[in-house]
């Protein structure tokens, strides 16, 4: 979840370093470093705590930024292994200071390796990333590429490395086990970066490391290697359009990502469904459903966790199909079972998730059928999964996912949908769904434009500190995720439990003060729902209904109401969705959270 940036070439390498870190500081902003070298060994190192503006001023300070610095390596931190202090920043330097170095990921056994290296060594950080610098010190015999690929045998767990040589200062070495690293090209050097976006605005090609390869950069040139050897690698044109445009007239660049929505889920049935003859035409689904699949196992974390059940209920219902779905670090923890009649379906924002990363080359390995669904092109998830299907969301850049969950479900439901039709032959009902497909964008764009009514209602719920958020059948993981996103953005405490599980010991919390928010549009268990809602309003407790408009009960049942546009039940996941991120959204900005930025977050967890 830290992140990497590097260059060598023909221009000063510090500016572009700064401009690097500010496009990957989403990924980590609880500090950031950079260290360049001129020619002849001299440095430019420069450490901050906070965000990436803060190094940018330092370094605008100093007038040496403005030298000939042709190498320089960079990072923007978010902490996994000490606090958030300078010590604790990235770039980490060896005892002679000969050695920089910055990572992203964690070695697992650093404080073995630093033990030993402690008998030597004076240390003066708390993180895993300096016991490599004094490692590489303390292993150098002849060069930086052997002394590297010799402690790739030593140090376990997940990890890219970028390493610049004070007595070489025209290079860069860099190596890859688990966390991404990409190379770019450009025709004034070589950049390397943990995210293929940050260079699609200096590189007109890239190239992608793979597990256990190395990358030596020098003089504007650059070599991979693996076991020691060197290989060719494909290379890419660089055709990703890497642009988060400015705010216009929103609030925020969430509130933004939140209005593009109808415009995504148009990309992604866009080539896939014809909405005139109402039917599925894509060829990565027909040839799915030319396996035998008896059962699904989706397997994901955080909002695309609360996704993949939302769409294991279309699986269920729609295509009549076994489903599991499991989080991907207790996927990791438990015994895989591998079952060659399963279909297992990975899903990731970025495609780096390592928790779902890890989880997939498990499967892989089993020769097992794996399917994933990311939205960044090119990303590990993408190049593993024997298919898969992009979420085609553009770049989602602020933290708190939520156009991208909404992509992930509409595919989903375009899998179940193809499955279904593929097994049953339900023309006809199939084609109702598909039919209302193509008219969902005008209900979300009836949503969209409540924006105020919801404002209004979010202020009343500031003044809480906690919240239960609460649902049946598919509305429990929409509420679920309805819940992650207050939590994300608003900090404000809330838990999510189905709504018929509240008798069974949630409902010992009752406090007037503690309101329920109830995922209640118009379904097959809408009657059930009330029956929870009439328990918790016996016992005083506020209730915030999200209720499709024809509610009967509207009047009497709730304090406050969010309503939804008429929908079926199938489509009402949608337009929850995006009224829940938008009280959440409004929650956050009453309370003056930083809703773009939320504290403690990255955007992509490249570590397990």
């Amino acid at each position: 979840m830290c992140w990497i940036f590097a260059y060598n070439g023909d221009k000063n390498s510090i500016p572009l370093l700064v401009d690097g870190l500010k496009d990957l500081e989403y990924r980590g902003y609880d500090s950031a470093g950079l260290i360049g070298i001129k020619s002849d060994g001299e440095v430019f190192f420069k450490k901050a705590v906070g965000r990436v503006s803060s190094l940018a001023t330092k370094v605008d300070a100093d007038t040496n930024s403005k030298w000939d610095y042709s190498t320089g390596i960079a990072h923007t931190r978010w902490a996994t292994h000490g606090i958030v202090n300078e010590e604790n920043t990235h770039p980490h330097t060896s005892a002679n200071e000969r050695f920089y170095v910055v990572h992203n990921g964690i070695i697992e056994n650093f404080k073995e390796l630093k033990a030993k290296l402690e008998e030597k060594y004076t240390f003066y950080s708390q993180t895993d990333t300096e016991v490599i610098a004094k490692l590489i010190e303390d292993s150098f015999e002849w060069d930086l590429r052997s002394t590297l690929e010799e402690m790739m045998k030593t140090m376990v767990g997940a990890y890219s490395i970028a390493v610049v040589d004070r007595e070489n200062p025209d290079t860069i070495v860099g190596i890859k086990l688990g966390s991404p690293m990409i190379v770019g090209e450009a025709d004034d050097g070589v950049y390397i970066s943990s995210d293929v976006n940050a260079l699609s605005k200096v590189a007109h090609s890239y190239v992608t490391l793979e597990d256990y390869e190395m990358v030596v950069v020098k003089d504007k040139q650059y070599k991979i290697y693996s076991a020691g050897e060197m290989i060719s690698k494909n290379v890419s044109e660089m055709d990703i359009e890497y642009d988060t445009g400015d705010m216009g007239n929103f609030s925020s660049f969430t509130e933004k990502e939140i209005f593009e929505i109808p415009e995504v889920l148009g990309n992604v049935f866009n080539g896939r469904i014809n909405f005139e003859d109402k039917s599925i035409g894509n060829e990565t689904l027909s040839e799915l459903n030319e396996h035998d699949i008896q059962r699904i196992e989706i397997i994901a974390s955080g909002s695309s966790y609360y996704a993949g059940l939302i769409g294991s209920y279309w699986f269920r219902d729609l295509a009549g199909i076994p489903v599991n779905v499991t989080i991907s670090s207790e996927f990791l923890c438990d015994t895989f079972l591998p079952d060659d009649k399963a279909l297992y379906v990975f899903l990731s924002q970025s495609g780096e998730t390592a928790d779902v990363r890890e989880s997939l080359k498990i499967v892989k390995a089993k020769w097992c059928l794996t399917f994933g669904i990311v939205n960044v092109v090119g990303s590990t998830i993408a190049r593993l999964a024997d298919m898969g299907l992009y979420s085609h969301a553009w770049v989602e850049v602020w933290v708190a996912s939520t156009k991208n969950v909404i992509a992930q479900v509409g595919i989903m439901l375009m899998m179940s949908l193809s499955m279904w039709l593929a097994r049953d032959l339900q023309y006809s009902k199939a084609r109702a769904i598909i039919e209302e497909l193509g008219w969902l964008g005008d209900k979300i764009h009836e949503v969209l434009i409540s924006t105020s009514h919801i404002h209004e209602v979010a202020k009343k719920y500031t003044q809480y500190s906690d919240m239960f958020v609460l649902g049946r059948n598919i509305f429990y993981p929409t509420a679920g995720e309805i819940s992650l996103k207050c939590k994300e953005l608003s900090y404000i405490h809330t838990e999510n439990y189905s709504a018929g599980e509240l008798k069974h010991g949630p409902l010992a919390l009752i406090d007037p003060e503690l309101p329920c928010l109830f995922v209640n549009p118009a379904g097959k268990h809408y009657v059930k729902t009330v029956s929870n809602i009439e328990e918790v309003r016996a016992r005083s407790w506020v209730v915030l209904g999200f209720i499709s408009k024809w509610d009967p009960r509207k009047d009497d049942l709730y304090t406050d109401t969010i309503e939804l546009p008429d929908t079926s039940e199938t489509m009402a996941p949608f337009t929850s969705l995006i009224a829940g991120y938008i009280f959440a959204l409004y929650l956050a900005q009453e309370l003056d959270r930083d809703v773009d930025k939320p504290k403690n977050l990255a955007k992509s967890v490249t570590v397990e």
